[in-house]
């Protein structure tokens, strides 16, 4: 890994664009195995595989890492700096208004339906805390269990930029430890029981959570630095994506609860970051076509508002009508519902975002 000096920071063509071809695809793409995996229809082993919950978040992760890095590093090369304020007013108009919307119909649906879900569920997910195991094991509810995602992201968000903004080295430093040291780290905890407790142990099994955002952030840096070689990538765009899906499905995603899972779902964070550099540059190959198509480029663009929503029709809870949370019902409502709230509701945030921006970007930076 090439050491990181300021000097050779230099935009690559790739990353001074405003729209990056193929990311809405791949959102797409894993919010179709979120849905799916939520949806519980059934199907053998293979269908668990294809269509595994957590492997869809966890390119979500990936790419939510790349793009807001690139944007970042351009602001950086353009004005010499990093606005916070401007940073946080923007994640801030993307993310919070429709998750604050859901937990207030959420309320409302509690209220009349009585569904069980505890006031501090509401809390944890309104303060973006879901992804601390008193909020998943104390009185859980499906309904706010989504917004984990979320909080890794928000917490991750809060500090990362300012180390960026502060030194740029020592961010790079930083993400390269998460993406590499950490999983080792974790690995001799297991060896070591007497540092697998207590505050290491707290320490390590919470930033571990940042491992696939970090993989993004590394991958922006790379490729802002032109250390990948895209001509080599597009060469071999074709053999290597079809590899890195196979290892993808094949090394199954899991959640971080052994070392295996740690050290598997870090080379998943890989080889998604594979599948993204080598298809942000256009071509005329299948990979490239399937994740512009337009109608899985829509899909893309509603994936965050789909997010949000489709943990209510998933739920199953008889509590409401099966015309609500039945199949396949619920499927209607989880197409119907995104559509109105994203361009009913979000937008207005969305334009208002627009006004706080630094640099020229189109393309939506939230999950």
């Amino acid at each position: 890994m090439p050491k990181p000096d300021k000097a050779v920071f230099l935009p690559s063509d790739a990353i001074l664009k405003s729209h990056y071809p193929s990311l809405n695809g791949l959102r797409g793409i894993s919010i179709i195995m979120v849905v799916v995996a939520h949806l519980h229809l059934g199907g053998n082993e293979w269908m668990s595989m294809l269509f595994n919950g957590s492997l869809g978040v966890n390119i979500f992760f990936v790419l939510s890492g790349f793009l807001i890095t690139s944007l970042c590093l351009r602001e950086q090369d353009a004005t010499g700096g990093l606005r916070l304020t401007k940073f946080y007013t923007r994640r801030v108009l993307r993310i919070f208004p429709i998750a604050y919307l859901y937990l207030l119909v959420m309320l409302v649906l509690n209220l009349i339906f009585q569904l069980s879900i505890k006031w501090f569920q509401f809390a944890g997910a309104a303060a973006y805390l879901m992804n601390f195991s008193y909020f998943r094991s104390h009185d859980f509810s499906w309904f706010t269990g989504h917004y984990w995602s979320l909080s890794v992201e928000e917490q991750f968000y809060i500090l990362f930029p300012i180390i960026l903004k502060i030194n740029r080295k020592v961010f790079y430093y930083c993400v390269l430890f998460i993406v590499f040291g950490l999983p080792v780290v974790c690995a001799l905890q297991e060896v070591f029981p007497s540092i697998n407790s207590g505050l290491p142990y707290f320490i390590t099994h919470y930033f571990i959570k940042f491992q696939s955002i970090a993989t993004g952030c590394l991958l922006a840096l790379l490729v802002f630095r032109k250390v990948l070689d895209q001509s080599w990538l597009q060469t071999t765009k074709v053999p290597g994506n079809l590899v890195a899906l196979v290892l993808i499905v094949w090394l199954r995603f899991d959640d971080f609860y052994s070392v295996k899972a740690i050290l598997t779902n870090g080379i998943i964070s890989l080889l998604t970051a594979y599948i993204v550099v080598t298809n942000i540059v256009p071509s005329g190959n299948v990979f490239y076509r399937f994740l512009n198509l337009k109608w899985l480029s829509f899909i893309g663009v509603l994936s965050y508002s789909i997010y949000i929503w489709q943990q209510l029709f998933t739920s199953g809870d008889a509590r409401l009508s099966l015309y609500v949370v039945s199949w396949p019902f619920n499927l209607v409502w989880i197409i119907v519902v995104p559509v109105i709230s994203y361009y009913g509701f979000e937008r207005y945030f969305l334009k208002l975002k627009n006004k706080f921006k630094v640099v020229n970007a189109t393309q939506d930076s939230g999950m």
